[in-house]
């Protein structure tokens, strides 16, 4: 056990992952919470922490519960299939979810229990759902029939069936005054129709758009209210007037904006309103004069919804790759502001890399097969902030100290720095398009001052550059090539270099790493005995060895004198990055299983083995400060924070130990004085001490005290039960004890017969069962020789 608390261990501390994948997201009345559509849940985020706070679903709906089937927390007695959710939506006291099988299931927020749930009778699945101003009212449109269905769920009553349209209806809103019994729907024909569902009938047909119609928004609450204004993607934005003579709704205004519009919605008690456009401008439009105003100009989101909280007056914009944008407005009836003050990363998709920077690494950025890769804070709730200026997926990341190096497929090279002044922000310095002729897969600084760097591409080829400073302006930087060499025949994954910036490596996918010499165009060395591609190289921080990991499963630790193999590691599958940890005393190793392995070096032992991602595992960033935690990411897009819980596992392991001294010392003066022989019995089962419970049950045999026998055998549970049977098992195999041991199995025997909830593993029966057959088989067997040899004696008087 000594050995054991010795060595190094780590844990989870933190886990990010995905909270949204796409279509409906919604904002809760009060700002704090987004929730969002992911597959078969919807998830309940924090806008602060960005944390899921709980899951509504038929799989988020118990953590605990294991299997496709689950059972919903508020109908115990309704067992219910993993679904995925089409669409929801929410009122301030529950939510509604619209499932493939044709299901509707209504959710309390507070409690998150399912409180009812009905067929929804449509044809085809659910495509939209939409609560009443009131919240006591449910629409529906499904998929494959031009209906509408009003529920009234709080009487399990469908009120009435709408048709007059064709559907389905992708954009549903019930008029904003409880006291307007109105419902807009958009159908298939890009024309609006309003219905009085207190009445049934249809109203008004709205027609003016020849594209699909993506937001929709009154003026105002109030019940007269006589302006709307809808927005769609042919690029034009309509204000209706409702005029009351003739009830009609009219078109006051058509704008052309250009762009394709996808979501509206008024500000500033009418007075404005905010026109997002799918390329991610933001528009401003007064509602008196019709001005047009740029509030967003550049950006390199695509916009695809727009959400507003009127109660803290900010704006949400939701992009193509799901990231949501938070912006503070500043609304007044003459002019509005916004300003960016939360960034929210809905999906991560692959994470291809990541690295530290700043003070005590409080900053990770990571690339996630995105042309933006992400700033995190990791002293802030992993606060995070997208970072725009490629043009193609971001390959590979590279930072020393407050300097970021970002390349991709774009072929281009960008210098970041770290802003002292803002948090969280990235400050451009400097850029340089068609560095390589394909895809740059990996950069690496060099170490104790950024003084120049290393490129590698998908070509082969690798260049090595000189960074330069100008003493006269701080942020003043730029970058010249200083030698390019054709590295390897096939793709290059990785380069680094080692702590004295005088060699660096690179491998390959032909089966090769290389050592070359950083200040000239000179190869020192090729390691060869790797027999398929090789994907990290990483010097030691302290040793005069390189370390390489291989898809042909293994690592190989390499001298540099002699560029010999001095030890090989073996894993089951492809290792994707290895890293040295803990000042070079052990390796971490990330394989394409997504098992994460941590390697002794000096013997060579696997100590500890992590299984907490699904997918291959792409990505570690190892904190060069304190070398006490680290972060991974992969292909199943999960971002993890492992920490150093060595200290923590040996207190328990010596704490364990301590107690069970103590138990054993307990036991050992029960035993000698022959008190309290019931405790006494049950700490040997707990400490696995067959010889001393044998000892307790002989006590009371030789006493013909057969009824504590079997009170001792009732009250135990399960587990003592079981070790019971472990201790019965071991009495067996000596003909001497086999007297208590059958006494005791007659017991045990008879509670499993009596009692179906206390039967006990058909193999531990089997085992303890096989020594007491053998033995009364070999008895009978010798009776029979006997009475034979008797039967021959009496036939032959």
């Amino acid at each position: 056990m000594l050995a054991n608390v010795s060595e190094k261990s780590y844990a989870a501390e933190a886990r990010y992952t995905n909270f949204y994948a796409g279509n409906d997201i919604a904002w809760s009345e009060n700002g704090e919470h987004f929730y969002c559509l992911n597959g078969a849940v919807v998830n309940q985020v924090d806008v602060q922490t960005s944390q899921i706070v709980c899951s509504f679903g038929v799989s988020g709906s118990s953590e605990n519960d294991s299997g496709n089937k689950r059972k919903s927390n508020g109908l115990d007695d309704v067992e219910i299939d993993e679904d995925n959710i089409y669409c929801f939506a929410i009122s301030r006291e529950h939510l509604i979810t619209a499932h493939g099988s044709g299901l509707l299931r209504l959710w309390e927020l507070n409690t998150q229990k399912l409180v009812k749930l009905w067929k929804a009778q449509h044809k085809g699945p659910v495509v939209r759902i939409e609560f009443s101003t009131c919240g006591k009212l449910i629409c529906t449109s499904g998929g494959a029939d031009a209906t509408l269905r009003l529920w009234d769920f709080a009487n399990n009553s469908c009120l009435c069936a709408l048709k007059d349209f064709p559907g389905p209806a992708l954009l549903l809103r019930f008029h904003p005054s409880p006291l307007k019994r109105e419902i807009y729907a958009v159908g298939s024909d890009n024309t609006i129709y309003c219905w009085n569902y207190d009445t049934k009938t249809l109203l008004h047909k709205m027609r003016g758009h020849i594209s699909q119609v993506t937001g929709l928004s009154f003026q105002s609450a109030a019940k007269d209210c006589n302006q709307l204004v809808t927005v769609s993607r042919d690029k034009v934005l309509i204000v209706w007037e409702l005029e009351l003579e003739s009830s009609t709704w009219n078109q006051l205004k058509v704008i052309p904006l250009y762009e394709e519009l996808e979501g509206v919605t008024h500000l500033a008690d009418g007075a404005q309103l905010l026109v997002a456009c799918g390329n991610g401008k933001l528009l401003q439009i007064d509602t008196k004069t019709f001005k047009i105003r740029d509030l967003l100009i550049k950006t390199d989101f695509e916009i695809s919804r727009l959400l507003y909280c009127c109660l803290k007056q900010q704006l949400g914009l939701v992009t193509t790759e799901q990231n949501i944008l938070i912006y503070d407005v500043t609304a007044d009836p003459k002019e509005t502001e916004v300003e960016l003050c939360k960034q929210l990363v809905g999906n991560n998709d692959e994470i291809l890399d990541m690295c530290f920077l700043g003070d005590n690494d409080r900053y990770l950025a990571v690339a996630t097969n995105s042309k933006h890769f992400k700033l995190y804070d990791t002293e802030q709730n992993m606060n995070c902030k997208l970072i725009a200026g490629h043009t193609d997926t971001v390959m590979s990341l590279a930072a020393s100290h407050s300097l970021l190096i970002s390349v991709g497929k774009d072929c281009s090279i960008h210098l970041w720095k770290l802003s002292h002044t803002e948090a969280c922000h990235l400050q451009p310095l400097t850029q340089q398009s068609n560095c390589h002729t394909s895809t740059i897969g990996s950069v690496a600084f060099t170490h104790n001052g950024a003084t120049g760097f290393a490129s590698a591409c998908q070509d082969g080829s690798m260049k090595v550059w000189q960074l330069s400073r100008d003493k006269r302006e701080e942020n003043s930087y730029s970058f010249a090539l200083r030698y390019a060499a054709l590295a390897h025949d096939k793709e290059v994954n990785c380069v680094t270099y080692a702590l004295n910036n005088k060699i660096l490596a690179t491998a390959s996918q032909d089966k090769t790493a290389k050592i070359w010499a950083a200040e000239a165009n000179n190869l020192l060395g090729v390691l060869r005995g790797h027999t398929r591609g090789v994907w990290c190289v990483r010097f030691s921080p302290v040793d005069q060895v390189v370390l390489t990991s291989s898809s042909d499963c293994s690592l190989r630790i390499w001298s540099i004198a002699n560029f010999s193999c001095l030890k090989r590691l073996e894993q089951e599958c492809t290792i994707l990055r290895a890293e040295f940890l803990d000042h070079g005393k052990f390796i971490l190793s990330a394989a394409s299983d997504g098992l994460l392995k941590l390697w002794n070096i000096k013997t060579n032992i696997c100590v500890q083995s992590i299984d907490e991602h699904t997918d291959r595992v792409w990505s570690l960033a190892v904190s060069t400060g304190s070398n006490r935690f680290f972060y991974t990411g992969g292909a199943d897009s999960k971002l993890i924070r492992f920490g150093d819980v060595t200290e923590t596992v040996r207190n328990e392991v010596l704490d364990q130990r301590q107690e069970m001294l103590q138990q054993e010392q307990t036991l050992q003066s029960l035993l000698h004085a022959q008190e309290q022989l019931e405790k006494a019995f049950r700490l040997a089962l707990t400490l696995d001490k067959p010889k001393a419970s044998y000892d307790i049950i002989c006590h009371f045999v030789r006493k013909r005290d057969s009824s504590t026998v079997r009170q001792l055998v009732d009250q135990l549970n399960i587990d003592q039960r079981l070790a019971l049977l472990k201790h019965v098992k071991a009495w067996g195999t000596n003909s001497r004890h086999s007297l208590v041991a059958n006494l005791v199995l007659q017991h045990l025997l008879g509670d499993a017969l009596n009692s179906p909830q206390k039967l006990y593993n058909s193999g531990n029966l089997v085992e303890v069962l096989t020594p007491y057959v053998q033995r009364h088989f070999k008895r009978v067997s010798e009776l029979n020789k006997d009475l034979a040899f008797m039967e021959f004696i009496v036939k032959c008087m």
